[in-house]
């Protein structure tokens, strides 16, 4: 990648108009420090974040935050384009908490602040699954799975660098040492994201289980280092030691391009064709909220992530539940 494209890929984005990859659906590489390296998350997000953030907010507000609807014809492109810009966002999701955990302790009013952020991102990491997952069936089989598979048989999420520091979180085996009003809130979080996974297997897998499923069932006895790197090279993530603003403008980027997405398509487009009902698991009251309130919580992330007060308040429900 160019030194230009690498400078435009770590800018902030405009507050109005597609400006994410070279057209509407497009991709750009993610860059993170490398693994184990800490995040420099000090000094905290500047006014520039904080000033576009807001500007981002305000157009969702008047609805201006949207672009090119997809055509039948550009559904592989906009599946693809979720499926990596969704995982991106988790990954710097998953930063955002572990740098969370790390905070918590320090003091009483920190700490009720910090548990609410690591309950935010949890559900955040939960919405994500819903968009990354929203694929047809169809699709998801010919060309996403499939795309995993020919890099790695037994390709897995386990393999991303960032997430053994969430992992006994994530994984319901650990509550962190929150508020004792706030355990409980939490709890429930881990276990609502844990169902959307299972759920999205059932809707896309033909045996209704993940590639990570099948390896946690036949476990490697050890697991190389060069699994880090796969997995990296298959989400275009690059390492490389990287200032915490430029993280933080990265995810201000996906967060505005898929409220983009949200906003025009839905997280069901209506050109899209979804065979037969919702898995049981994706149909309860807790998984339907968060469906509704996936915009707002993408921009809510950007705005928590760059301590920006204003927060989206008119984005409205996502988009309604397609059965078939």
């Amino acid at each position: 990648m160019s030194r230009n494209a690498t400078a435009v890929a770590l800018s902030l984005p405009g507050a109005r108009g597609w400006d994410f990859g070279d057209y509407p659906y497009a991709l750009e590489p993610l860059t993170l420090p490398h693994p184990g390296d800490p995040w420099p998350l000090a000094p905290a997000a500047g006014p520039e974040l904080r000033e576009v953030c807001r500007e981002l907010l305000a157009a969702a507000d008047e609805g201006a935050l949207c672009t090119e609807p997809v055509t039948e014809e550009g559904l592989e492109r906009l599946f693809w384009f979720r499926w990596i810009t969704g995982h991106h966002i988790s990954f710097v999701l998953w930063r955002l908490v572990a740098a969370a955990l790390d905070r918590l302790g320090a003091g009483e009013e920190e700490d009720l602040a910090t548990a609410r952020e690591i309950h935010h991102h949890v559900r955040a990491y939960s919405a994500m699954m819903l968009y990354t997952g929203s694929s047809t069936p169809e699709i998801y089989n010919a060309v996403i799975r499939p795309s995993m598979y020919r890099l790695h048989s037994t390709f897995s999420g386990t393999w991303a660098a960032d997430f053994p520091a969430v992992r006994s979180l994530f994984r319901g085996r650990k509550v962190p040492p929150v508020p004792a009003g706030e355990a409980g809130a939490l709890v429930r979080e881990v276990a609502l994201g844990h169902r959307i996974h299972l759920g999205t297997a059932a809707k896309l897998v033909a045996d209704g289980r993940s590639l990570l499923q099948h390896l946690v069932d036949n476990p490697p006895e050890r697991q190389p280092r060069m699994w880090t790197s796969v997995f990296d090279c298959y989400f275009l993530t690059l390492r490389a030691p990287v200032a915490g603003q430029e993280v933080l403008a990265q995810l201000l980027r996906r967060c505005k391009a898929v409220a983009m997405d949200l906003t025009t398509n839905g997280l069901y487009p209506s050109v899209a064709h979804y065979p037969g009902p919702a898995p049981d698991e994706l149909c309860t009251p807790d998984v339907l909220a968060c469906e509704n309130e996936l915009t707002d919580i993408v921009l809510r992330t950007a705005a928590l992530a760059t301590a920006t007060s204003a927060e989206p308040t008119g984005t409205g429900p996502t988009s309604p539940r397609r059965n078939g």
